[in-house]
Parts: structure tokens; sequence; C-alpha cells
């Protein structure tokens, strides 16, 4: 766990859950950019991925431990006794929408990219072969989801790094395709006991990885008396991992803005 600290007045804290394959470090460019706009940014590296452990890497043995770990994740940021937001970008937002389904954790608001609440129909049609894969190997062999580098994002300083990152999760275990499937199904199945806290939901008009009208469809299943649904053009799956992040941030930006002056903050 990691935690980047302003060196402004803090106005709040920004807990950052990263999507599946990668680590906390394609995040870099978001974190300065929160800091530099007076939030204290807190997050880490979920089991299984990054510098956690290279035995488990792309695998895990129930999806409590992604909560289990963004609960102690959330306790270094709720010390602060400030304004906390929780920002989940695909696995990250469905991690986030299921630790705060389950009243695990507090948050004043909650932001989720293209999160991970239904793949779309051309991953789908991957399930056979999987299925067969699944059925010759243990729990924890490992294979090729299929997703490309470019499903993620097109930008070229990224596509680079994904190439020479010896800690990016190029293969998963049969156990952890099945559990996240699995909650997937769960999450969106009992939506709504989502607690009624504001929520920012961005999704990307050029998709490869979820399907965006299920994914919107079960966001607006959610019982919350706020909520900003934005499709944006010309970017990917990976909201943030591009160097001109200018028009996600904006709205990022704009919501916490709204919800520190709704708590009388600003």
């Amino acid at each position: 766990m990691w935690k980047w600290e302003t060196d402004k007045r803090p106005k709040g804290v920004v807990l950052v859950i990263h999507d599946m394959m990668e680590h906390h470090d394609y995040y870099a460019g978001l974190i300065a950019q929160l800091r530099n706009d007076g939030y204290h940014v807190v997050t880490g590296d979920l089991p299984g991925h990054g510098q956690t452990t290279r035995m488990n890497k792309g695998h895990i043995s129930d999806f409590a431990q992604y909560l289990d770990r963004v609960k102690e994740w959330h306790e270094v940021a709720w010390a602060y006794r400030l304004p906390t937001f929780i920002l989940g970008q695909g696995l990250g937002g469905l991690i986030a929408i299921e630790v705060l389904r389950r009243n695990m954790i507090r948050a004043d608001g909650l932001i989720v990219l293209n999160p991970l609440l239904a793949f779309k129909q051309s991953f789908i049609n991957r399930k056979n072969t999987i299925r067969s894969s699944i059925r010759m190997g243990s729990d924890t062999h490992r294979f090729d989801p299929g997703l490309e580098p470019g499903y993620f994002t097109t930008d070229k300083k990224y596509l680079d790094l994904y190439e020479n990152d010896e800690l990016l999760v190029r293969k998963v275990s049969h156990h952890w395709y099945r559990t996240v499937i699995n909650q997937m199904k769960d999450t969106s199945e009992y939506i709504d006991d989502m607690p009624d806290i504001p929520i920012l939901a961005i999704t990307s008009k050029e998709n490869d990885i979820i399907e965006k009208s299920l994914t919107v469809k079960t966001l607006k299943d959610i019982n919350t008396s706020e909520m900003t649904l934005l499709a944006l053009d010309n970017i990917q799956h990976s909201v943030f991992q591009r160097d001109d992040i200018t028009d996600p941030y904006h709205y990022l930006a704009r919501f916490l803005d709204d919800q520190l002056f709704r708590i009388g903050i600003l």
C-alpha cells in the first residue's frame, strides 16, 4: 500500500483501485493531478497483481481477498478525517461497488471507470474455448484470457510500458476467471443493496472489454439520489492511461468539487 500526500491544504482523500492485469504504477499521472488539486491519494496493488506476490500472480482463492485488501487501504484513507472518495477502474470498479454494497467501508462519493459488470459479447464468445481449457487443467493453471493491450489503451507510451513490464499479469488462473465471472453476476443481481452515495460513472464508447449497454443498465439500477453517467469518445477502456487526461479529469474534478460543496468544504 502507498499513500501520496498533497503539498497543499488537503480537501479530501481519493482511494484508487486499479484494473485487472495491471498495477498501481499506471495511475502516476492521475495521482499527480489529484495531489496538485489538493487531494491525498491512497492506493496499492491488488492480490495477485504488481508487487504483491509472484507465486500467486493472476490468481486469487476468493473474491473476498480483494475486498479485504481495499478495506485495509480504506482504513488508512479514513484516518485522515477528510472527505473520502473511492475510484475504481474496470475490475477496481467492480471491487469498489461490492465493498460498498457489503457496507465494509464508507465513502463520500464513488467514481467508477468502465466498471467490470459485464464482459463484451466478443469476449463472451471465447467462453467455450476457455471452458474446455478449464476442464483440462487445475484451478491454478494459467491461461491467456485474450485481452490485447490495445483493448486497454492506444496511447503509445502506455503500450510500450505494457510490453516491457515484468509485473503485468499476462495469464490468469481458471479459478480467477470463474470467481470474477460469478462476482459480476452476484454484484449485478444485488446491486440495489448499494448505499445511497453520489456516483460518477464514466464509460468509453470505444470499449472492447465491457458491454457498455449492460453495464449502464446495471448502474441505473443503483438506488442513489445522485448518479452521473458519462460516455466519452476516443477513449479506450483504461480512462486515465493516456498522456492527455484533460477531458476525463475535468469531469472527475467537477464531481469531487460538487461533493465537497455539498459537504460544506468548498
